[in-house]
């Protein structure tokens, strides 16, 4: 583990602390011993999580305790993972998919592709209302009264979107979609900058190879 590393995290993540470290495989093995004794240089009795992807029987009998210096032993400790929304929609997504082995969308995909067409046919409704309106107020169609006070009713019903608290909101995505369209662009440019320096430094040295054989025969 580079000092420059553990420096980086420190300032990256003020507010959190190194507590251990973690990786994929069955039992212990002797590169891991050698891992955490570099872990052991830096805390004091660091966690060691390590997950095997490819065990069948999770109900087996574990052996709380692993050995192999009287001074390295591993216990087995409880932990749970915590995910954010976007996490768990990408992970759920890619389960199923590997599971089926389908394009079949995910269980979370699916309640998001029906919460877009309620809102989608809530939108059409609530402008087919609105062209009636208008058409009342131009005098094209009869007044009928109730059915404008069920319109004015459903009105009351839909949420305010004029208040304090939603254009925060509002414009916080609007500022995070951009920031991240922004940092996908620059990134994007980089790559084409890096792309074309090394095009022109694998051109320039071509043409300086030839003066220098040029100039050994002349």
């Amino acid at each position: 583990m580079n000092s420059f590393e553990l420096l980086f995290h420190t300032q990256v993540f003020k507010d959190m602390e190194f507590l251990g470290w973690y990786t994929t495989g069955g039992a212990p093995d002797q590169s891991d011993i050698h891992i955490h004794k570099q872990v052991c240089e830096i805390i004091e009795s660091p966690l060691f999580l390590k997950l095997n992807p490819m065990t069948k029987h999770t109900d087996s009998v574990f052996e709380p305790v692993f050995s192999l210096e009287a001074t390295m032993l591993f216990a087995e400790l409880p932990y749970t993972l915590a995910t954010e929304e976007a996490e768990r929609i990408g992970v759920d997504h890619v389960a199923r998919m590997t599971a089926i082995g389908t394009g079949e969308n995910s269980t979370v995909a699916e309640h998001l592709i029906a919460q877009h067409s309620a809102i989608k046919m809530l939108h059409s409704r609530v402008k087919v209302i609105l062209e009636y309106v208008k058409a009342v107020q131009a005098g094209e169609v009869p007044f009928n009264h109730e059915i404008l006070r069920e319109a004015n009713a459903l009105c009351h019903r839909l949420p305010v979107l004029n208040t304090l608290k939603f254009k925060t909101d509002f414009y916080d995505q609007c500022n995070d979609v951009g920031l991240m369209a922004y940092l996908g662009s620059i990134t994007k440019t980089c790559n084409s900058m890096n792309q074309f320096i090394n095009k022109f430094n694998v051109l320039y040295d071509r043409q300086g190879i030839g003066r220098r054989m040029r100039g050994l025969f002349f």
